[in-house]
């Protein structure tokens, strides 16, 4: 008796100490991303008030097209940060600078090839985009660094270094706000906020190298990897081309659609409600980190329990954030309007609350969709789900595009719905899934 105390206390303890270490990683990445925040978000606030409304709306239509053709963004860098965790966990240093080059090399030459392809589709997205070829060229050219800058990234996440991972989103904010504030005053107009996307993304990536310096160091190990990350990578990059279009293609219609004032003015609006969904998926990250690690140590007693323990105190984060931008938009729309865009934009000010609703669900929806990914279960029903309610959002957005309200309305009835799919799949079919995977 007194032994199976004593076991159970050390297991209390090294859960309490797991649940420390994440709050503890969440101030320091919520601490980081207040800067980080200020660079991008300042951006997007300083340029939509030198470009009128009509060039805002083309500018933010392209940055959403680099959502869509970024996605191998998101999963470089969860698959990096996930077998990182792993190496790390072994103190397998000379493996995780071997998986590093390996990744870089992996990346460009299939970067260089989307490069190609998007060059090829030239004539389509101007058309599309009602943009010209000097636009669509230099946005092109962000694919190049765009795929690479995640694996530095993901090494940070992985190696749960995250006061340097938000110092290194600082520096591509800063950069990105300075180059393109530049080229905007020397009259290259969109064209000079274009320029500063790959360029920050450039020297972001470059000036990651410092931080991973003691692994780079060391003797490189040839990561031999196997078919389990290519299954995974193809996972995780359906799963993340699915979410980042949920988000995105919402803009991309309102540009085909609505009127080039009314596309400016959903911009903005679209703009704004997702500062909720980024600032979350700040506890995203970190919660990811911390359950992959939770479950590759293997923890004999409760290890779903404490698992779930991390999502929840995640959740219980998330809707914080959430509730304070919702009373917010509801409060003092008009202000929320000002300070962030302009008063210029004051005429989408009705419409906020909606929208943070809208990007509110898609951020608690993402806890779990990371959660799955992490714990390396349900990844195929999870892509199924987003590729339902993705086609139900374009199938009514296709029906249903007259005015504002009408875009907000039916971003929340998709994400609502999605989000309480999600719930059901977390709690009445991933323990079962999870038990069949550790029969397997």
């Amino acid at each position: 008796m007194f032994e199976m105390s004593k076991n159970k206390e050390k297991q209390n303890d090294k859960q309490s100490e797991v649940k420390a270490k994440f709050k503890r990683n969440v101030f320091t990445k919520l601490l980081m991303l207040i800067v980080a925040a200020i660079a991008s978000y300042a951006f997007y606030f300083i340029v939509a008030r030198i470009l009128n409304v009509e060039e805002y709306g083309l500018l933010y239509s392209l940055i959403a097209l680099t959502y869509i053709f970024t996605v191998p963004h998101e999963t470089i860098r969860t698959v990096i940060a996930r077998y990182t965790v792993e190496l790390a966990a072994k103190k397998e240093y000379g493996k995780i600078k071997g998986f590093f080059f390996a990744a870089v090399k992996t990346v460009f030459c299939y970067s260089f090839v989307a490069f190609i392809i998007f060059l090829i589709s030239l004539p389509f997205l101007t058309e599309l985009f009602h943009a010209s070829t000097a636009n669509m060229i230099i946005i092109g050219t962000s694919l190049l660094v765009a795929f690479l800058l995640p694996v530095i990234w993901g090494m940070l996440q992985g190696m749960q270094s995250f006061g340097h991972l938000g110092l290194n989103n600082s520096i591509e904010g800063l950069v990105k706000l300075i180059i393109a504030v530049g080229l905007i005053l020397l009259g290259l107009g969109v064209n000079g906020a274009l320029i500063s996307i790959p360029m920050s993304m450039a020297i972001a990536f470059f000036a990651g190298f410092w931080p991973l310096r003691k692994i780079l160091r060391s003797k490189t190990e040839k990561f031999k990897g196997d078919k389990a990350i290519v299954r995974y990578s193809l996972a995780a990059f359906v799963i993340f081309l699915l979410f980042i279009a949920l988000y995105s293609v919402d803009t991309i219609l309102a540009r085909y659609y609505l009127s080039a004032r009314l596309s400016g003015l959903y911009s903005s609006l679209s703009m704004m409600s997702k500062t909720v969904l980024f600032v979350s998926i700040t506890i995203t990250r970190v919660m990811f980190s911390a359950v992959a690690e939770q479950s590759h140590k293997k923890l004999k007693t409760k290890k779903e329990q404490g698992d779930r323990q991390i999502l929840f105190t995640a959740g219980l984060y998330v809707l914080s954030i959430v509730a304070v931008f919702l009373l917010a938009s509801i409060l003092a729309p008009k202000l929320y309007v000002t300070v962030f865009v302009g008063s210029q934009y004051l005429e989408a000010a009705p419409y906020l609350k909606y929208m943070v609703i809208a990007m509110g669900l898609l951020s608690l929806s993402s806890l779990i969709i990371f959660y799955n990914l992490s714990m390396n279960w349900n990844k195929q029903l999870t892509a199924k789900t987003l590729g339902v309610f993705l086609f139900l959002q374009i199938a009514l957005l296709i029906l249903f595009h007259k005015n504002l309200q009408q875009f907000a309305n039916i971003l929340i009835i998709t994400n609502a719905l999605l989000f309480v799919s999600l719930l059901f799949i977390l709690f009445f079919i991933s323990p079962k899934a999870n038990e069949n995977q550790q029969k397997r």
